[in-house]
This record gives structure tokens, sequence and C-alpha cells, in this order.
């Protein structure tokens, strides 16, 4: 009941909006029935007003709210607007610190000049012309972000504006906290013609003089002046990499200047790339590996993780025949090139290099197949970089070499034709032929290639390494001129394992075994890591009927070469000659493997399978010989021994 009470109460005073009840009650206490409705109807007057009173101020206090909303939104509005400022400014600040192009400020001119058309932007705009073909001309293996000072490809014509700006604003911010290279200039009159200065900063200058009708020239002069102040091992490519130029002595030597400058100066960056850059200019331009090595590896020396140093030494070590410094430089130039990032090579040229690098390792452990398949990829590869010695030519060669390596002559005729030529002579020259036929130890075709132009193929074997003079004389020894032979290989260097091991055959040759053996030793020692000392020294030595020695030299190479298939089916050979055919088939099964179209492995195969009782699976042998490429002694040697 009290509950109820309570609830009826609590809605009087709802519905009151503030009239006291104990009020009503005193007042309508003993007051007669005219004065009670009297009194009620000023109440109902008050309370009617009240309502008014209420809903007016709920109307106000509604307004209110949206008045504090709108507020609040307003605010809002006004931090991201100051905060979209304050980014902007940020941005603007930290353009203006990590900006570094080149701005090329308009040139003053003679008042008639500029009235004729030519105004201080149009010069201003003939230098970046100028600039930007040097700039475009110039390609390196080194990548922009590698260079102390470079502005890249930001270069441009600034363009002066007038009144308060954002444009001037960002102008100031950049003079105050950039790194951009400013050029001004000016054009005038002398006595003669006109002068053009150009000045990068506030260095002096350099001034140009002559006929106003040759303004062309001495703006390429000014560019030039200016190429070689703000981007100077740039400039140095630009002169050098030229190598068709007529003038390609005097450039190579002003390229060299800049180095050597750059050499002295402090930052070792820029001076590993100076140190490779004379190397350039000794290989490709003097054609001297030998004085070339010595400042590549002053390179190395001064970043040990120079990729592009190891790379190029890898191929100038090879190219000299010392191989065992060849493949730890080439495993050097693999250990950097496989990082995730590469910040001393245009990122362009990774793939290429990547390929010519585990082309190069594979084909020094004997794995001629990994290197075919570098090679094949590499050759056909969109794009090549003829300025940076990355070539398709030299990967078209090395793939021709590798087939015939792998003894699959057919092969290597079938890749030559789908190339659209039918000899490398033709294609490649006389130094190529020759070292694709040693490859083939087609001795015959050599001894062509050397009769038909001696001086020029000497010339460019001097050019392009000793391994040249080692196949020359390997070729005079084949065909019985072992005099010849001997006068040849000793004007190779004794460090060359290529002209030692051919120093090595030609003294076999002659029988003078205790020699022969002199110099394979010699040259496996150098090569504590490469199987080839190792082959060859088993197949001299299989020739002489030592089979256990040939089958140790064989079993050394195998250890070192897993892929390499030559001294596995010597290894073969050998142990058909003790009698052991059986034991020769597993060596003729993991030979296939990695040689699986080398004709004299199948007769040999073929062989060994009729010794050891298989007839049928020894025809089929003999027939898959017979449909590759053998000598004429091995064609004869089939004839004989089919089952």
């Amino acid at each position: 009941m009290a509950e109820e009470t309570e609830g009826q109460d609590a809605g009087a005073e709802a519905v009151a909006g503030g009239v006291d009840p104990a009020a009503v009650a005193l007042a309508l206490n003993g007051a007669s029935r005219e004065e009670a409705d009297a009194f009620l109807k000023k109440q109902g007057s008050l309370i009617d007003i009240q309502k008014h009173h209420l809903h007016e101020q709920f109307k106000h206090l509604h307004l209110s709210v949206w008045e504090k909303r709108l507020g609040v939104l307003l605010r809002l509005a006004t931090a991201v607007v100051g905060i979209a400022v304050a980014a902007g400014f940020s941005y603007m600040v930290w353009d203006a610190a990590h900006s570094g192009g080149l701005i090329i400020e308009p040139f003053a001119v003679p008042s008639d000049m500029a009235a004729k058309g030519l105004s201080g932007q149009v010069v201003a705009s003939q230098m970046l012309d100028k600039l930007t073909v040097m700039q475009d001309a110039n390609y390196s293996s080194r990548p922009q972000q590698s260079y102390e000072h470079n502005w890249g490809d930001n270069i441009k014509v600034e363009i002066l504006e007038t009144g308060v700006s954002i444009g001037e604003l960002q102008q100031f911010l950049k003079g105050w906290l950039g790194h951009d290279t400013h050029i001004t200039g000016e054009v005038w009159r002398t006595q003669t013609g006109i002068a053009v200065t150009a000045r990068e900063g506030t260095e002096a200058g350099a001034t140009f003089t002559g006929p106003e009708s040759d303004l062309d020239g001495l703006m390429q002069k000014a560019a030039e002046h200016i190429y070689s102040v703000t981007q100077p091992f740039r400039y140095a490519n630009y002169l050098d990499r030229n190598l068709g130029a007529a003038d390609i002595a005097d450039r190579a030597t002003r390229a060299a200047a800049i180095y050597r400058k750059l050499i002295a100066g402090p930052n070792v960056q820029e001076q590993a790339w100076a140190w490779y850059g004379l190397g350039f200019i000794e290989f490709f331009v003097k054609h001297d590996a030998p004085t070339a090595i010595p400042y590549l590896l002053k390179s190395n020396a001064a970043n040990p993780d120079f990729t592009m140093a190891n790379f190029f030494l890898g191929n100038l070590e090879r190219n000299s025949g010392r191989h065992e410094k060849s493949l730890s430089f080439f495993l050097q130039a693999k250990r950097l090139l496989d990082r995730s990032t590469v910040p001393d090579i245009d990122t362009r040229q990774l793939p290429l290099r990547r390929l010519a690098t585990d082309g190069a390792i594979a084909a020094e452990k004997g794995d001629y197949g990994e290197a075919l398949r570098n090679a094949e990829t590499g050759g056909a590869a969109p794009e090549f970089f003829e300025n940076a010695g990355l070539r398709r030519d030299g990967y078209l060669v090395n793939a021709l070499c590798y087939h015939a390596l792998l003894h699959d002559n057919e092969g290597m005729r079938a890749y030559l034709l789908d190339l659209g030529i039918s000899s490398t002579q033709k294609r490649y020259g006389y130094v190529t032929a020759a070292n694709v036929g040693r490859c083939l130890e087609d001795w015959p075709a050599i001894q062509k290639i050397v009769k038909s132009a001696p001086e020029t193929i000497l010339q460019q074997g001097n050019q392009n390494g000793p391994r040249y003079l080692a196949t020359v004389a390997l070729a005079h020894a084949y065909s019985g001129d072992l005099k010849s032979a001997e006068a040849l290989i000793a004007q190779s260097p004794t460090d060359c394992d290529d002209c030692a091991i051919a120093r090595g055959w030609i003294a076999d040759m002659q029988h003078q075994y205790g020699r022969a053996d002199y110099w394979f030793d010699r040259v496996e020692k150098q090569q504590p890591s490469i199987p080839m000392a190792d082959a060859e020294w088993g197949k001299v030595l299989l020739g002489r009927g030592d089979y256990d020695g040939a089958i140790a030299k064989f079993t050394l190479a195998n250890q070192k070469g897993p892929k390499f298939a030559d001294p596995l089916e010597g290894w073969g050979e050998a142990l058909m000659a003790k009698n052991q055919s059986h034991l020769a088939l597993a060596k003729f099964t993991e030979a296939d493997k990695y040689a699986p179209d080398w004709g004299r492995l199948h007769l040999k195969w073929g062989e060994a399978l009729v010794y050891a009782g298989n007839k049928d699976e020894a025809k089929k042998e003999f027939a898959k010989a017979a449909t590759l490429d053998l000598s004429a002694s091995d064609k004869s040697e089939l004839a004989k021994v089919k089952p």
C-alpha cells in the first residue's frame, strides 16, 4: 500500500510541474465552491505557463547541445587542417633536406641575343639537354645510389618565381637545408666572338671562347666541364666506355687522370671504383690483362665486398689460366651476388651477372651440363649491356664450348644453326673459333685457322690470355710439328695451368715422361679444388698403360668434380684394361648422367657390356654410339666390336 501511494505521489508531482500539493490542500480547506473553482483555474493557468516555459527550456537545451556538437566538430576540423598543414610543411622540410638534384639557373646573356630568342632560360635548357644526352649515353654497372655526389636523373632548369608562394618557400627550404647542385653561367661577347662560362656552386668555373656560330660546341664543352666537376666518376665512364671512338686512347688518358684524383680522395668507395676504372682501361682499351689485374686487386683491397672487382678478377684469372684463383674470386662474387640486396651493381644486370658467375663456377668443377644451362639462359636474355662488358656473344660462345666439352658435337652444331650461323670463325673471329676447336679437340681445324692469319691469331691470342698459346701449341704437337709446339709453349707463363698442362702433353708425346709428370704435378698442386690437372694426368697415364696410376688420378678428379664425366669415363676404360669390365659398368653409368651424348662413352660402355656377357644391352649402347659423333678411330673400333 505504501508502494502504491508512493507511486501516485510521484506521478502527481510530475504532472504539476512544481506546484506544492500541501499548499493546494491548505488553500482549498474551508473555501467556498466559487473560491475553489477560481483558485483551481488560476493554478491551471500557472501550470500551462510552467509547461510552456519548460518547453522553451527544452528547445534551448537542444539548441545548446547542437551548438556544443558543432563547436567540437569545428575544433576537430581546425585540428585536422592544422595537422595537414604541419604534415605538408614537414614533408617540404624533409624533401628539402633530402634533395640532391642538379638545378641549372638561367644564364646571363647579352640583350641582343635574348631579343633573338636566346634568353638565359633557353641557354640553360641547352645545358640541360647536353647533360641529359651524356647521362643517357653513359651506362655503368654502378648503381646511381652508390655515387658520393649523385644527382641521378634529377636535372632541371630553375624557373624564377616572384612574390610569396609555395614554390618560393620550397625553393628557400632547399637552399637552406638541401644538397642541390646549382649551375650558373654567362654568355658574353668578346672581340672575336663569344665566351661561355659555366660553374658549379662557388667554383671559379671554366670559360670557353669561339665564334658565335659555334655556340652549340661551346655549350658542349661547358656541359662536359659541369659533368666532370659534379659527377667525376660518371664523366670518366663517359670518356672511356666509348671503345669504338676514334680518339679512345686520348679519352682513356683523360679518364685515368680523373680516376687517380678519386683514388687520392678520402672516400673509400670512390677509391675502389676508381681502381676498377683503371683496370677497365688496361683490359678493354689497352688489351693488357696482366696490368689490369693489379689495379683490380687494389680495388678489392679497398673494398673486399666489391662485387664487380671479384667478378672481373674471376674472368681475368681464368683467361690467364690461373683457375684456382679464378674459382676463388667467382665464389666470392657468388656470395655477394646472392645477397638479397646488391648495393654495387645495377639491378638490371644482376640476372646476367649471376648466370655468368654460376656458369663459371660449374665449368671450373667440370659440371658442364650446369654451365651450359646458365650460358644458354644468358644468351636468350632480352637485354644486354655492351658498355658494361655484358655482351650476348660471350654467353653464346660459352654455350658452344660447353656443348663441346660435353662431347656433344651434334648439339653444338644444332645450336649454331639456331643462332643462324654456320661457323664460329665467321661470327666470332679466329681466336674464339680456335678455342671452340680446343674444346672439341679438333686439332686439324685449329691448324687451318692458324694458317689463315697467323699474325692476327697470335696478336689476338696475346690480348685474350695465354691459354690461347697453349691451344695453338697443342695443335702443332698433334699435327706432328713438335718443334714448333715447343717453341710456342716456351713463350707461355709457368703459372698458367692450361699452358703447363700443354707442356706436359708435349713432353709426353716425346716420351719425356719425367718432364711430363713434373708439369702435371705442378698444376695439380696449383689446383687443390679443381679436377682438370688430375683428369689430364690420368689420360696421359692411361695412354702409357699405367692403369693403377690413371685410376688414382681419375679418383682425385672425381672427388674434386663429381659431375665431371671425363674422369669417370677414363676410370671405366682403365678398369676394362685391367679385365674388370663388370666394375667399369658403374663408372660408365655414372658418366652418362653428365654427358649423355658422348659417342665414345657409349662405345666403351657397349664393349664393357660385351665382356660382362650382356650382349643385348651392348647392342643398345653400340646403336646409340652410331648416332653420335665419333672420331675416325672410334668409328673403326665400332665397326669391329658390334656383337
